[in-house]
């Protein structure tokens, strides 16, 4: 049952990120959407006690999106 629970966690998750395409940028929703997904895995081996629950790897999952922010939004002045 549990598993199920953080299967539609997961999934309002993603709706979430999905939805805000409407509303933001293409490159902010990718970050927030790796951010949420990098966040939300680490709380998730906490709770289950597996793995090694790391910051980091949470930042190394929100990288891509931020790469993503950074190459599709920010205006570049050389």
């Amino acid at each position: 049952m549990i598993d199920k629970l953080q299967h539609i966690a997961m999934g309002i998750g993603a709706c979430i990120v999905l939805a805000s395409l409407h509303y933001v940028s293409l490159g902010l929703a990718l970050f927030l959407g790796c951010f949420a997904f990098g966040v939300f895995y680490e709380v998730q081996q906490l709770y289950r006690k597996e793995g090694h629950p790391d910051v980091w790897d949470a930042l190394a999952t929100t990288l891509p999106g931020a790469i993503a922010y950074l190459t599709l939004e920010v205006k570049w002045t050389l």
